[in-house]
């Protein structure tokens, strides 16, 4: 689709990697997407989320435009166990993608 654009990135180059290089906030800066009409969907480990949510603010894309999913351990899936538990919501059932704005709504240390 011509309406999508996704950007693949690597932290180390690679022989026969044509795509960016680097980590995903840095990279994220040099492509600068724009935030009209659009939404951000980020994916992957914890640090990589904390350090590219606010290069995406400072982009000027709203909590309602960013998307993202946090990895927990889960044991039952169905909320019964607390496994999963963050603050009030239980990743199981409420996520695991939550938005930037329901993210400010948990513990800092999401």
């Amino acid at each position: 689709r011509d309406d999508i654009d996704v950007w693949q990135t690597i932290d180390v180059d690679s022989p026969g990697w044509t795509r960016k290089v680097g980590f995903v906030p840095a990279v994220t800066e040099e492509v600068a997407p724009s935030a009209a009409n659009a939404v951000a969907i980020i994916c992957g480990p914890p640090v990589m989320i904390r350090f590219t949510l606010p290069v995406m603010t400072k982009l000027g894309f709203g909590k309602e435009q960013i998307y993202t999913s946090l990895e927990n351990r889960m044991k039952c899936g169905i909320g019964k166990c607390g496994r999963c538990n963050v603050g009030h919501k239980y990743v199981c059932l409420d996520g695991p993608v939550f938005s930037m704005a329901e993210l400010d709504e948990l513990p800092p240390e999401y």
